[in-house]
C-alpha cells in the first residue's frame, strides 16, 4: 500500500469513471485535463476524495463537482469531449439501434450528457492506465508508477466482471494492453478471449482519424462479439 500521501494515493487507487459489473469497457493511458478554471490537480485529488475516493467515479459527479466545474460535457446542450466522441461513436455503432445514427452529433451528446461513464445509469467502464491526468508539468509524480499493479488490477477485473468488450487506445501502450489481454494483439483487429473482445485501437487525440474508423470498428466488434467461441 502507497504511504499516506493524496496525490500518490490516486495514483495508485483512481481508475476513471462507471461501474465493474458495466458491459462496455475504454481503456486510455492517462485521463486528460484542461489548462483553464480550476481543474488542477489538487481539486482534482480533493473532488475525488470527496466523492468516497473509490476506484471508480461517476463521470458527471466528478466533473460537475464544486471543485472542478467542468460543465462542458454535462450541461444541457454539451460540447462532444474530443476523445470520448470517437468512442462513443465506436459504441453506439457496436449496439446498431436502426432507429439512431451514431455519427450524429446530437445523438452522441445526449450519450455523452446522460449514460457516460455513469455509475448508476450507464453500461460503459471507462478507466485509465495512470491514476493522474498528464497535463500538468509540476505535478512531481511519474505517470508510470504503479503501473504493473494496476494492470494486474484491471486484470483481474477484467476476469471477474467479463465485459462484452474492452476497447484500448494508444498505440504506445501496445504491450500494456497485451498484459492486459493475456495475449498478442493487432490494431484494429478484435479478438475475443473467452466471452470478452479485446480491440486495440489508435488514440483518438493522436490521430486526424474520420468518423468511418470508429464506425468501422464499431460495426467490426459487434462481428466478433456475435461469433461464437471455437
Amino acid at each position: 500500500m502507497p504511504a499516506e500521501d493524496p496525490i500518490v494515493e490516486m495514483a495508485y487507487r483512481c481508475y476513471g469513471y462507471g461501474n465493474w459489473d458495466a458491459p462496455y469497457w475504454f481503456i486510455g493511458p492517462e485521463q486528460g485535463q484542461s489548462r483553464t478554471g480550476s481543474d488542477n490537480l489538487a481539486h482534482r485529488v480533493e473532488a475525488w476524495l470527496d466523492l468516497g475516493g473509490k476506484e471508480l467515479c461517476d463521470c458527471r459527479a466528478f466533473h460537475t463537482h464544486n471543485l472542478i466545474r467542468e460543465s462542458r460535457w454535462h450541461r444541457d446542450h454539451p460540447q462532444l469531449q474530443s476523445t470520448w466522441k470517437s468512442l462513443i461513436l465506436l459504441l453506439l455503432t457496436f449496439q446498431e439501434n436502426s432507429t439512431d445514427d451514431p455519427t450524429d452529433d446530437e445523438i452522441r451528446r445526449i450519450y455523452q450528457r446522460d449514460r457516460w461513464g455513469m455509475a448508476h445509469n450507464g453500461e460503459t467502464c471507462v478507466i485509465e492506465l495512470s491514476g493522474l491526468p498528464a497535463n500538468n508539468s509540476k505535478v512531481q509524480i511519474d505517470h508510470k508508477q504503479f503501473r504493473q499493479e494496476r494492470i494486474a488490477v484491471i486484470r483481474e477485473r477484467i476476469r471477474a466482471h467479463k465485459p462484452v468488450f474492452v476497447v484500448m487506445y494508444g498505440k504506445g501502450e501496445q504491450q500494456s494492453w497485451e498484459q492486459i489481454a493475456s495475449q498478442t494483439l493487432k490494431q484494429d483487429k478484435p479478438s475475443k478471449i473467452g466471452s470478452t473482445v479485446f480491440l486495440f485501437t489508435l488514440h483518438p487525440r493522436a490521430h486526424d482519424l474520420k468518423k468511418d474508423y470508429w464506425d468501422a470498428l464499431g460495426k467490426r466488434l459487434r462481428k466478433t462479439v456475435d461469433r461464437p467461441n471455437i
